[in-house]
């Protein structure tokens, strides 16, 4: 098992159907093969909600940001090291997941691949979806994890908790970040909003990682339906913030024009 108790980070050994540390503390799988290691806070949901991610998985189904998924695979190909211990940070529904871990199995590097959302919905989703990963429910900012038991980490999009990557992470690891670019999804923005706004630009700097480096992904996507237009409005936070006028024009539309724009840094953790 490549989790650890969230509650001691002491080891944990399959049990039946349940998971249980040295210190006793069980945790039950699923029935689709994840086990929730989240700490309990009182909250009932977390994470995206099961719209989001039904509408997030049916946009990246119809293949708009494969190019980034292709890319993603290609780098993690060539920095991730043959037997590596690999956890996707916020794996969602799994579909970079799947892409991933395929291409690093097929190039041979047998890596052990982990992966965790702090959505339950998207994590069922995940684990239904890819049978080579162990995923569990858990938060970027509490990671089930002993300290330096992983040998690279991929963040898509979710929260970047630095302390935690360079507490999980062995020296020498590799941590692969997609997130978006200053034009992303403009043309969806110009639909909803009468005064669109470019993103701001993130830095690069990461502290107790070194840059090996940082590239941009960008292309223009070509929406022709009006459900491949609800899937991306509904998986983006925009489908909360926004008006119901700025809702109802796009979901009239019948078709979008709209850019995919993305960074791709790769960092090596440096040591202390």
């Amino acid at each position: 098992m490549l989790f650890s108790c969230p509650k001691c980070l002491g080891e944990l050994i399959r049990s039946g159907s349940s998971y249980v540390c040295p210190s006793a503390h069980s945790y039950d799988t699923a029935r689709s093969g994840y086990v929730n290691l989240l700490p309990p806070s009182g909250a009932s949901v977390h994470g995206d909600n099961r719209e989001m991610v039904a509408a997030r998985r049916d946009f990246l189904n119809t293949g708009h940001y494969l190019p980034l998924a292709n890319r993603i695979s290609e780098l993690a190909v060539k920095h991730i090291r043959k037997g590596a211990r690999v956890i996707d940070v916020g794996c969602g529904e799994g579909y970079y997941t799947e892409i991933i871990e395929k291409a690093l199995s097929d190039s041979g590097k047998d890596a052990r691949f982990a992966a965790f959302d702090i959505s339950k919905d998207a994590v069922r989703l995940a684990a239904g979806r890819c049978k080579n990963v162990t995923f569990a429910v858990a938060s970027a900012y509490h990671v089930p994890a002993s300290d330096g038991s992983f040998d690279a980490a991929i963040n898509m999009f979710s929260p970047l908790a630095p302390e935690e990557m360079r507490r999980i992470l062995n020296t020498g690891a590799t941590f692969i970040i997609a997130f978006p670019a200053e034009e992303h999804l403009f043309g969806l923005k110009a639909a909803i909003y009468d005064t669109p706004y470019k993103n701001a630009p993130l830095p690069t700097e990461l502290s107790g990682f070194r840059l090996l480096e940082c590239e941009r992904v960008r292309y223009e996507m070509e929406l022709s339906t009006k459900e491949e237009i609800r899937a991306l409005f509904m998986m983006t936070p925009y489908a909360y913030r926004t008006s119901a006028v700025g809702r109802e024009r796009v979901l009239g539309l019948e078709s979008l024009s709209t850019e995919a724009d993305f960074y791709i840094c790769v960092y090596e953790k440096v040591g202390e």
